[in-house]
């Protein structure tokens, strides 16, 4: 059963689940979907269009879906789409997309922990189990990958990717794209090999290390990265090759990360 305080202002194009708990001087005034047993912390101001999975609990002060900072924005209506079992802490926003109307989103994944005062700008996309720390802050358009870890105060520029298992360091100022797998830290940010620690924790056997670390080891060879990539489809027919791949092909509008010396 769904307990809703008094004190919470509920719009009438908001659709709640079952088993919703809503907290005092919580404002839900848009077109908004809450999923079933999710629970909307003191002060949370909902707004615009936003869906919210089921499970999923947003902590005090939180904002999702208020206008993008973004001086190109029209008031055109944009999904802000948040997945299941997330976790969003204290005075985290998540921002409206720019371009709403073609289709654009914001889009945090599935089983996402957002620290405390992290943020999340327009048009966004998280995959599913990222991690941002605390202050963590991420530009219009970025892209992050599942289980990627961005430490705290760590910033990413505008239309930068992230691939997935990445561990980027606290403070770091991230300008160009991170390859997936790889530890990154600095700033700027540069690669400093794989991020071993989490892949041994996400089940990475030896074998698989050991091949990631030969694409890690071509791609930062010196050569160029039409040679590069050539070289790295060689080596296995493995998803993981094919993924690392693709993406550093994809790194068009700001190119990859340089190794660190």
């Amino acid at each position: 059963m769904s307990a809703i305080h008094p004190t919470a202002i509920i719009g009438p194009d908001v659709v709640l689940g079952k088993d919703v708990v809503i907290h005092p001087y919580a404002v839900l005034d848009g077109k908004i979907s809450v999923g079933d047993g999710c629970e909307i912390g003191p002060f949370v101001h909902l707004t615009g269009w936003v869906t919210i999975g089921a499970k999923t609990k947003i902590y005090a002060g939180a904002a999702i879906g208020t206008p993008p900072q973004d001086y190109s924005f029209d008031g055109t209506p944009g999904l802000v789409e948040i997945g299941e079992n997330c976790v969003l802490r204290e005075y985290v926003t998540v921002h409206t997309p720019v371009r709403g109307g073609e289709g654009e989103k914001t889009v945090v994944g599935n089983n996402c922990f957002l620290m405390a005062n992290s943020h999340v700008a327009h048009n966004a996309k998280l995959g599913k189990n990222v991690v941002l720390a605390n202050g963590c802050l991420l530009a219009g358009y970025v892209e992050i990958g599942d289980y990627a870890f961005l430490s705290g105060n760590s910033a990413v520029h505008q239309h930068c990717r992230i691939g997935a298992y990445v561990m980027v360091g606290g403070l770091s100022k991230v300008v160009q794209d991170v390859p997936p797998y790889v530890l990154c830290d600095g700033s700027p940010a540069v690669a400093h090999g794989l991020n071993v620690v989490g892949l041994r924790r996400r089940g990475f056997t030896q074998e698989q290390r050991n091949l990631l670390k030969a694409l890690y080891k071509t791609l930062y060879s010196g050569i160029g990265l039409r040679e590069a990539v050539a070289k790295m489809r060689e080596m296995a027919s493995d998803p993981m090759v094919a993924y690392f791949v693709d993406f550093v092909e994809k790194a068009e509008k700001r190119g990859i990360v340089s190794a660190s010396e």
